[in-house]
């Protein structure tokens, strides 16, 4: 008898050791996929608000970017009249409408509100903190954010932007861009895909000795203040974040109650995205069912001993068919979030040539719901013009087994729409041999930040052309002729032909100005620049405007002898214009004089210490060589061509 009920306490200890076991790899496997699902919820909301933050960074920046706008802000400024004020309202009321501003409001240097859409709060004087922002975005050149928060200006919470302009390197004003936070920011954190009483995101930052929260909180409601924590609460999610702490921790929040937390920063930003849950909704159910199946099959073996193995089994089937419908479940909750951010995952298999692909997935390439897609089907899809490119691309990734990131064009099966996707893959291996097995990976529509991008290469090229041209003349600057003069220099030395540059000088243009007033001196010189401009008629020929008074004609493929006789058609073409210009000495309209000089590859060469001068040396021989023709042209009397000897 002892020794049975020893041989009995010797398997209720196997038993025991063998459920304690089995719970402890149930629980530590369904924390981590707790973890998982929190950290991809957590990753989704913090791209979205960093996406958010960042159309707001763009918008400002391209308002600070705009010439154009800022000049039409100065005149304004200059002469506040209705027509100057449209053509500024209208940028603020299309930015206001597209981008869903609350309000856009255009600010004087000294902050006062001056221009509105809205008309609400003309007059009055920017908050604190924006009118510091303003002050560090004048000085520093550049957009200033103003975090979320609460103020008497609005009645909403609200996040500023202010944009400051400039006419040339002169403040002029700024945009204050604000966004009602509550209708665009905060749902980005309040949506969540699963059903939870506890589960939330929240915004934080660090300010100071605390950390403050940027949206509301759950538990205290939206219309308190905003929710202060001292870094002393070194146990709190938040403070640990205010710490550097990231990724997956546990903690207790304000409320003192358990969580399981992950920290993420949102980048470019000084925010910090806090997602949690509480520990006893993420882990209490399945520790009270491991709990009960560890205990109940403890009971029966005292009881039963010979059903033992037989309760065992149904038990781990029945825990096995829970874990599977947990499984359904997260699978769902996983696609609702790839449907959100337009990403859905597929395999490949070579040997049957065929996709097997998520609903996602299916809609993006336009396939019926049934989740395959034939190689054949897929083919057919590319761009015809590229599908040679992309089948090289896997073939090349499949060789060599590196891992795929490519983006290519399809046409989508259902309505033949042009669609722009994003593939990564990862190639497997069955064990033991080297064929590949298949290929895993995700999909994603991206055509609506292919023509994002667009617009902005366009915007950006339109902004470089208006860098490169003088605002009064309307003919290029000082810097777009010095890009011109090393562009055609390089190109002379490949073709053996010559360069040359006239100078140019409007006479006694001091007295010009003194004796009709700098109005008649602007209009003056956008009259010699248009006869300079349309005398100067050959392909390559660039009018620039040096500097002042001064213009500068780049002329390629252009020797000694046609670079004077164009000087001559300049001379009359102003002359043709008949300026009046009393005060100038002997003549009574508006002359020019002109110094020309021409260089050639072969002989600059042979002047140098190298056998092929530099673009910066040719250039400076160019200049300096037409400086001393001009010289000697005013001095021989003015209204006059003079040449340099060629180099």
């Amino acid at each position: 008898m002892p020794l049975l009920v020893l041989l009995a306490l010797l398997v209720l200890c196997a038993v025991g050791w063998s459920l304690q076991a089995i719970y402890q790899q149930r629980e530590i496997a369904f924390r981590h996929q707790a973890e998982w699902e929190l950290q991809a919820i957590n990753q989704l909301q913090t791209k979205s608000v960093a996406e958010w933050r960042e159309r707001r960074w763009s918008d400002a920046m391209a308002l600070s970017d705009d010439a154009a706008y800022a000049q039409a802000v100065a005149r304004w400024l200059a002469q506040p009249t209705d027509a100057q004020a449209a053509p500024v309202l209208n940028r603020l009321r299309i930015l206001q409408e597209r981008a869903r501003y609350s309000a856009v409001h255009l600010v004087d240097l000294q902050g006062r509100l001056r221009l509105s859409p809205s008309d609400g709060a003309q007059g009055a004087s920017l908050p604190a903190p924006d009118l510091q922002a303003l002050q560090r975005a004048i000085a520093q050149a550049q957009a200033t954010p103003v975090e979320p928060r609460r103020d008497a200006f609005f009645a909403f919470p609200f996040f500023g932007m202010v944009a400051p302009l400039y006419d040339g390197v002169e403040p002029v004003g700024a945009v204050w861009l604000v966004s009602d936070v509550r209708a665009t920011l905060y749902p980005l954190l309040h949506d969540w895909p699963t059903p939870s009483k506890t589960a939330e995101s929240a915004l934080v930052l660090r300010s100071g000795d605390a950390v403050e929260f940027l949206s509301p909180v759950r538990q205290r409601g939206e219309d308190l203040l905003p929710l202060r924590l001292p870094l002393r609460q070194r146990d709190n999610p938040a403070v640990q974040a205010a710490n550097g702490e990231r990724g997956v921790l546990y903690g207790r929040d304000h409320r003192g109650a358990e969580v399981l937390a992950v920290i993420s920063t949102v980048a470019d930003s000084p925010w910090l995205v806090i997602s949690k849950v509480d520990v006893d909704e993420a882990f209490g159910d399945v520790r009270t069912r491991e709990w009960l199946s560890l205990s109940l099959p403890i009971v029966l073996a005292l009881l039963l001993a010979g059903l033992v193995a037989a309760y065992w089994q149904w038990n781990a089937w029945r825990r096995e068919r829970a874990l599977k419908t947990n499984l359904e479940r997260h699978m769902r909750w996983l696609e609702n979030g790839q449907r959100a951010a337009t990403i859905g995952y597929f395999a490949y298999e070579p040997g049957r040539q065929e996709f097997l692909m998520s609903r996602m997935a299916s809609q993006i390439f336009g396939m019926s719901p049934d989740r395959t897609m034939t190689l054949r089907q897929w083919v057919q899809l590319l761009e015809p013009d590229e599908r040679p490119q992309v089948l090289a691309t896997h073939q090349q990734a499949m060789q060599q087994r590196t891992p795929l990131h490519t983006q290519y064009r399809i046409r989508r099966a259902k309505d033949q729409q042009l669609r722009w996707i994003q593939v990564w893959g990862e190639y497997e291996t069955d064990a033991g041999h080297d064929d590949i097995a298949r290929m895993t990976g995700t999909v994603q529509d991206i055509t609506a930040r292919k023509q994002t991008e667009q617009e902005l290469a366009h915007y950006r090229a339109a902004l470089e052309a208006q860098v490169r041209l003088d605002p009064l003349t309307q003919v290029a600057n000082r810097r777009a002729l010095d890009e011109a003069v090393a562009r055609e220099w390089h190109r002379s030395l490949r073709s053996g032909a010559a360069l040359s540059l006239l100078m140019i000088d409007v006479d006694h243009f001091k007295a010009y100005n003194d004796q009709y007033g700098h109005l008649a001196g602007d209009r003056c010189l956008q009259q010699v620049a248009q006869a300079l401009a349309e005398s100067a008629g050959r392909e390559g020929e660039l009018v620039a405007r040096y500097g002042g008074e001064e213009f500068a004609v780049l002329l390629p493929e252009c020797d000694a002898p046609q670079a004077q006789a164009l000087a001559e058609r300049m001379l009359k073409a102003v002359r043709a214009l008949d300026i009046e210009h009393s005060a100038a000495q002997g003549r009574g309209h508006v002359t020019i004089s002109i110094g020309a000089a021409c260089i050639h590859p072969a002989h600059a060469a042979a002047a140098t210490a190298s056998n092929r001068p530099s673009a910066t040396e040719a250039a400076q021989t160019l200049f300096e060589q037409a400086d001393v023709a001009l010289y000697a042209a005013k001095k021989a009397g003015r209204d006059r061509a003079v040449a340099c000897a060629a180099a």
